[in-house]
């Protein structure tokens, strides 16, 4: 197979830079507003305790946490091995290890695919040729799996 021919048989898409953009500003600015109710609770120095404080810190690293495992880079290789980018980690799985493929109702916002252990988010344009190519592919090397609307 020439290097040419391996290029083609590659599907690589990557999520608009605007789109993972906003989505972390929108994240960043909630952010901004929950710490600054944090001040204003310490500040007071009201008799709410400590349990508010705690419960508004603890969203907030899940929200981050969880956030920044959502993928912005999908690569499917010519054997069927698919990687998932995120800022967080990479998700290593093959074609057949992807049981369904649930698509937003409106035109952006996450594909979520459902592994065998867990699930994993991709940031998405839905009418993006090379996404449907990749997930064409996907699909005619794994039979079995669903495609579905949210």
């Amino acid at each position: 197979m020439t290097d040419h021919e391996d290029e083609s048989a590659r599907h690589i898409y990557q999520a608009p830079g605007a789109l993972v953009v906003a989505f972390y500003a929108i994240l960043l600015v909630w952010s901004v507003i929950c710490i600054s109710v944090i001040k204003t609770i310490i500040e007071k120095g009201g008799s709410s305790g400590l349990f508010p404080l705690f419960m508004i810190g603890f969203i907030l690293f899940c929200m981050w946490y969880f956030s920044l495992a959502i993928s912005y880079r999908l690569e499917l290789e010519a054997d069927g091995e698919i990687r998932l980018k995120s800022l967080r980690r990479t998700i290593r799985t093959s074609a057949g290890g992807i049981a369904v493929v649930e698509f937003p109702r409106a035109g952006l916002g996450f594909i979520r695919f459902r592994l065998k252990r867990e699930k994993a988010y991709l940031f998405c344009l839905t009418n993006n040729v090379v996404l449907k190519s990749a997930l064409a592919a996907i699909k005619s090397a794994n039979a079995d799996m669903v495609f579905k609307r949210r």
